[in-house]
């Protein structure tokens, strides 16, 4: 399998993982340095002279940040743990010195004698339990959230934090400056906090580690990676929020802005709540894992969120790996937004909703915002599908141009579940594979040289030998064409260009387990260009639908059904349908100046069928129709018919009918001459690419032969 892209990423991160795990655990027990100035000490009251520079002389909490000034680079701050616990009420504790690349200044709790324990720190948040049940949910809205503990500023850099436990604080860790370089975070433990280590927007840490944290009750983001923040790495954390809800809202681990290079390690995530104040009418945020748009390189193993009123895994960031990973129980497993993620024995398991609107899951893509635009493309490769509730859906894609590649995945479900599901766009794919099967590149079968007329809009029509999604990847012209975004069309285009010299263009097509295979197409310029589509039917009895080329209308196909129109005798028939009708549209080609053309296969005694134009649905369209006594050209909109022109003398059998729509004007042709046209229409569906054919009203069998169309 081939997954360049992909493939590197995932090394490249693996490489970050494994030099950042490489650093020496805490010692179990610690000795003072010899050099007394890389040392200072504090305690929870302060004694001497306060100077830090012993027990006997410890400062007090306050003066941590003079205590990492005295100790310098490579020192040694010694919080004792064994003394009591510190508290701080509103009060944070300002750092704004730090120690150097490869010398960092270490704040590590330990007792009298030097062996690391974990110093208590407690704020002011309200006070608060964690349920023994976790489905009980705690309202926090009207609570006090706590204050900062450490609070780091501009030049607070290199600084390691070791053995804290923190208690009714808000924000353990607030990182102030632009750039923060160098932050370790290592074994502590916090319960009912806000957010355990957040930053200001548009700042960033650079270098950072948090290891071996423990996290119980929490009401927002419990850790934040944003700005420009890279090289980070998260590993061996649990963070539960016990359903602390009200503070709009809780998350496990978040990434906004640009923050990229992420690589995060056996982190669990549980029980984020949200139910927007107690309303069941709204939809309840609350993810564990989230990333944003504009992230980019963020890699998860031995992940798991679960328990969560949204997602287990939401991102929208680009080039998402996770390994491993395990999402349960929340009401959308794993939801993904971004232009590339893979999954790789990952398991999806019994998916729950507990309020709110929208449906449970256990994946879900949100694809392009509109029909031109781009969606996701989600490789899922082995790992577990499983649930046994009617209630879930499968796999479900939104809106427009995404990609589900399924690879060897085990799937079980209810046998009243939706497997795949389609809402509101179209364009959307859903490739199966089992790779044991589909180890090798798909076979491109389309055409590697193609004719285009001059000054006329181009586009192939891309075949393989399995079914694929398509880009282009070079060719020395490749800025001069186009993939149409409709994971299901395989559309190359060009705009209409003067007669000249050969063009040529790479384009690769990539199947449900990430294969790949590429091809040079070479366009030469001739006075017949290459149809198209074309589809001569000669094939067994079956509806319409049953070839990949045609698809059902997007609304549905009207108050029609799929059936409704099918080939019979290897000839197009039509059967009976309501008002509305049912539409098929084939292959866009991807321009609104297009035109479809059939051969009359039998002359009906009322009209039964409309060969489209600009198709939206059955109830938008440009459109003609015959009869045995007249041909009539129609703008359809809102189900609505506007009859634009017509002609009394029926076709022939054997008659070829031909719609073209160039602009504002639709014309018709029998036979290559005009007998209708051009007519202004009013411009529906004026954007439109698609082509196609419709039915209505009584049966005809057969109706035509020989369908093509493209563009003009």
């Amino acid at each position: 399998m081939v997954l360049t892209r992909r493939a590197l990423l995932v090394a490249s991160l693996f490489s970050l993982g494994r030099s950042a795990k490489a650093a020496p655990a805490p010692s179990k027990t610690t000795s003072p340095p010899a050099e007394a100035n890389l040392r200072r000490h504090i305690m929870p009251a302060p004694a001497g002279s306060g100077t830090g520079d012993s027990w006997a002389n410890a400062a007090s909490l306050w003066r941590l940040n003079d205590m990492i000034a005295a100790t310098g680079p490579g020192g040694t701050v010694y919080v004792r743990a064994d003394a009591g616990p510190y508290s701080l009420a509103n009060n944070r504790v300002n750092i704004s010195v730090g120690g150097k690349v490869g010398s960092p200044v270490t704040i590590v709790g330990v007792d009298r004698e030097f062996v690391p324990m974990k110093a208590t720190i407690v704020g002011s948040r309200t006070a608060w339990e964690l349920p023994i049940d976790p489905e009980v949910v705690t309202n926090v809205r009207n609570w006090f959230p706590g204050g900062d503990v450490f609070a780091l500023r501009s030049a607070a850099d290199h600084l390691t934090f070791n053995f804290f436990d923190f208690q009714r604080t808000g924000q353990p860790f607030h990182l102030t400056g632009s750039t923060h370089m160098g932050i370790t975070v290592s074994d502590c433990n916090a319960y009912n906090f806000q957010r355990f280590f957040e930053h200001e927007p548009a700042t960033s840490h650079i270098d950072t580690i948090l290891r071996n944290i423990t996290g119980a009750g929490f009401s927002k983001t419990a850790i934040r990676i944003r700005g420009d923040s890279h090289n980070v790495l998260l590993e061996d954390i649990v963070l539960n929020s016990g359903r602390q809800d009200g503070h709009n809202f809780a998350t496990g681990v978040e990434c906004n802005e640009t923050a990229h290079d992420i690589t995060m390690r056996r982190v669990t995530v549980t029980n984020c709540h949200d139910t927007r104040n107690s309303n069941p009418d709204k939809f309840w945020n609350a993810d564990g894992f989230a990333s944003e748009r504009g992230n980019y390189a963020i890699y998860r193993e031995d992940c798991t969120s679960s328990g969560n009123t949204d997602a287990g895994y939401d991102d929208k960031a680009a080039d998402v790996v996770n390994v491993n990973c395990t999402a349960s129980g929340n009401k959308v497993n794993f939801k993904f937004w971004g232009p590339s993620t893979t999954n790789i024995h990952c398991r999806a398991l019994n998916p729950k909703s507990r309020g709110g609107v929208g449906a449970q899951m256990q994946y879900y893509v949100y694809g392009g915002y509109a029909r031109d635009v781009s969606g996701a493309d989600v490789l899922i490769q082995g790992g577990i599908v499983s649930d046994n509730d009617p209630n879930t859906n499968v796999f479900v894609a939104e809106a427009h141009n995404s990609v589900f590649r399924i690879a060897g995945v085990a799937i079980t479900h209810h046998a009243s579940a939706t497997r795949q599901t389609e809402l509101s766009g179209w364009g959307n794919a859903f490739l199966y594979a089992d790779p044991a099967l589909d180890a090798t590149p798909p076979t491109i079968t389309s055409a590697a040289s193609v004719t285009a007329a001059a000054n006329a809009n181009f586009a192939h029509l891309l075949k393989a030998s399995r079914p694929v999604t398509w880009s282009i990847v070079g060719g020395r012209d490749a800025a001069a064409f186009k993939m149409l975004p409709d994971r299901c069309a395989g559309t190359l285009t060009m705009t209409a260009a003067a007669s000249d010299a050969n063009r040529q263009v790479i384009v690769r097509a990539t199947d449900a387990s990430g294969n790949k295979a590429d091809q040079t197409i070479t366009l030469v310029f001739g006075t017949t260009e290459t149809a198209f589509f074309k589809d001569d039917f000669n094939r067994a009895d079956q509806d319409l639908g049953a070839s990949a080329d045609w698809r059902f209308a997007p609304d549905g196909g009207g108050d029609g059904a799929a059936r409704h129109i099918a080939i019979r005798g290897q000839k197009l028939a039509i059967f009976n349908t309501a008002h509305r009708g049912a539409a098929y549209a084939s292959p866009d080609c991807g321009f609104v100046d297009h035109y479809a053309q059939a051969t009359v296969a039998k002359i009906p005694t009322y009209y039964n069928g409309i060969l489209a134009c600009r198709l939206t649905n059955p109830s938008n369209l440009i459109g003609v129709e015959f009869k045995n006594d007249r041909i009539s050209l129609y703008e359809r909109t809102s189900g609505e018919f506007k009859e634009l022109g017509f002609v009394t003398t029926p076709p022939l059998v054997g008659d070829i009918i031909r719609l073209e729509v160039k602009g504002a004007n639709a014309t018709v042709k029998r036979n290559g001459a005009i007998i209708i046209g051009p007519k202004a229409t009013a411009g529906t569906n004026a954007t439109w690419t698609w082509s196609g054919v419709v039915s209505r009203s009584f049966a005809v069998d057969p109706w035509i032969d020989n369908y093509e169309a493209g563009p003009l």
